[in-house]
């Protein structure tokens, strides 16, 4: 059951890690300078360019111009529940394996063309494509043209993700992805049309309003403008002199932006960890040992990192998973508390008294400000850590290759706890990377395929529990991203991103 999807990305798995690193490694530059934001135009700064407009290469990070321009014929919530949008209504199939969906009637184009079930089946047949980074996830998948409203999307197998999978597709016109021309421009049925006169790629997307889109009155705006403002003084520049009325913010700037008057909307969509992935020890054989993965836990004051490393912009947790989701276990009490005593204690116990050696990877310094903590505090019961710096075009490869199965990331906690349990603890998932399979967590897992969703709660929460029983990894902090906004110009009453890390376009009001 190998899913090869990244971080709600239909791009590369580069794109989905660096989303997960929020943006505070983004390098120097800035976008150009152009309209503000008024009474009829939404202007919005992302911290890193969009990577063409290819429909099945886009982040799922602050893609405000994806969410522009292509609607989808079902979104995902922030829990990974559907909503309508193409499709008005829909029937899922037995087992997980799909979903019959009905198309609402009149939804066009861009360019007047009318969207039909054939445009659905083209656009998830496009990213079952060989070429495709996100082929396996779809390459069973058979997609049934019922009537030009209505089709049936079915995987031979269950799907323990299959929401997420059916959420996940921009949909553009079949004739448009014949003629190779969506390359160059995007075409969509969105609630924005991008004007290309206008636009700049790399420095400024240009979109007017689609009064015929079907949910026209959701979007108050008629025009918005997306610059690209990829270092951190043009972004808190922008915000105060209202050449943008959002953009995401850096700890460290955060208290800067707020001061100055913006409000803040601050976002928990990652968990600071430590992954113990060598539950075997095959490389590492005191990390195959349940006690050594225990103490680990215990030598980290987590008060001190949120206040003191974190400036009081994260919260303690004994747990991965986020709030709310599935798998989150209300009430849990930390089973590891800050303790060195207790942590030397069991180190001598499982025979490590004396300790041992591992390496800890990062990329490019993106934690300098914690790997020093955490080198230290292991080395009070005597594990000596190094930094390994992986830097290059394959740094990426080499943090996910099972080379280091001990890592320190500020790694994304989501929305859709099965699809977390899938990337971080399953055997196939790339942050399991160490890709150890374990009889008690892999039957669960497959228990999640048909599962009926009332069940799935308690099934992903005993999961959880084993994880936290196990000390397969050692939880730090809830941390995440904070985006800064003129409270004159915009608001953001509802939370709609998966990954929770920036509103989603349909956020804004």
């Amino acid at each position: 059951m190998k899913h090869t999807f990244v971080r709600r990305s239909t791009g590369v798995v580069v794109l989905a890690v660096v989303g997960s690193l929020a943006f505070a490694a983004c390098s120097a530059g800035a976008g150009g300078e152009g309209q503000g934001s008024d009474a009829d135009t939404l202007t919005l700064a992302m911290s890193q360019d969009i990577e063409g407009f290819d429909p099945r290469v886009q982040p799922g990070y602050q893609n405000w111009p994806a969410d522009a321009v292509w609607d989808k014929l079902v979104k995902c919530d922030s829990t990974a529940g559907l909503e309508e949008d193409i499709a008005e209504s829909w029937e899922l199939l037995p087992d997980n394996k799909g979903m019959t969906a009905h198309l609402r009637e009149g939804v066009k184009f861009s360019d007047g063309t009318d969207l039909t079930a054939d445009d659905i089946k083209a656009s998830y047949d496009y990213m079952a494509e060989p070429e495709s980074a996100r082929a396996a996830d779809y390459e069973s998948m058979t997609a049934t043209v019922v009537d030009p409203l209505t089709i049936t999307l079915e995987w031979a197998e269950p799907q323990p993700l299959v929401n997420t999978l059916l959420c996940d597709i921009n949909i553009t016109s079949a004739d448009y992805l014949a003629s190779g021309d969506f390359l160059d421009a995007p075409l969509g049925s969105g609630p924005y049309v991008i004007d290309m006169d206008k636009t700049t790629v790399g420095s400024e997307y240009v979109y007017t309003k689609n009064e015929d889109h079907w949910n026209a009155d959701h979007y108050s705006k008629k025009n918005l403008v997306v610059k690209v403002l990829d270092n951190e003084s043009a972004m808190i520049s922008a915000l105060k002199t209202g050449q943008v009325a959002g953009g995401l913010v850096s700890d460290q700037a955060r208290a800067e932006a707020e001061s100055s008057g913006l409000d803040i909307k601050d976002f928990e969509g990652q968990t600071v960890r430590v992954l113990l992935t060598d539950h075997l020890g095959e490389k590492y054989p005191a990390i195959g040992d349940v006690r050594v993965r225990q103490a680990i836990n215990m030598v980290f004051d987590k008060e001190a990192i949120a206040e003191s490393i974190y400036l009081g912009n994260a919260e303690p947790t004994a747990q991965t998973f986020r709030k709310g989701s599935d798998a989150y276990i209300e009430d849990l009490e930390d089973p590891y508390p800050f303790d060195i005593d207790a942590a030397k204690a069991l180190m001598a116990d499982a025979g490590y008294a004396d300790g041992f050696d591992i390496e800890l990877p990062s990329l490019d310094g993106n934690l300098d400000h914690i790997m020093p903590y955490v080198i230290e505090q292991l080395g009070k019961i005597n594990i000596r850590a190094t930094e390994k710096v992986l830097s290059g075009a394959n740094a990426i490869e080499d943090l996910l290759s099972g080379t280091y199965p001990v890592i320190l990331f500020e790694l994304g906690n989501v929305g859709d706890s099965t699809f977390q349990i899938y990337i971080e603890d399953y055997p196939d998932g790339w942050w399991n990377v160490s890709h150890q399979p374990d009889e008690y967590v892999d039957s669960r897992y497959a228990q999640l395929a048909t599962a009926a969703p009332e069940d799935v709660p308690a099934i992903e929460q005993e999961i959880n529990q084993y994880i936290i029983d196990q000390a397969w990894q050692a939880p730090l902090v809830y941390k995440g991203t904070h985006f800064a906004y003129d409270s004159d110009l915009i608001s953001i009453p509802t939370d709609s991103d998966i990954e929770a890390l920036a509103p989603k376009l349909r956020d804004f009001q």
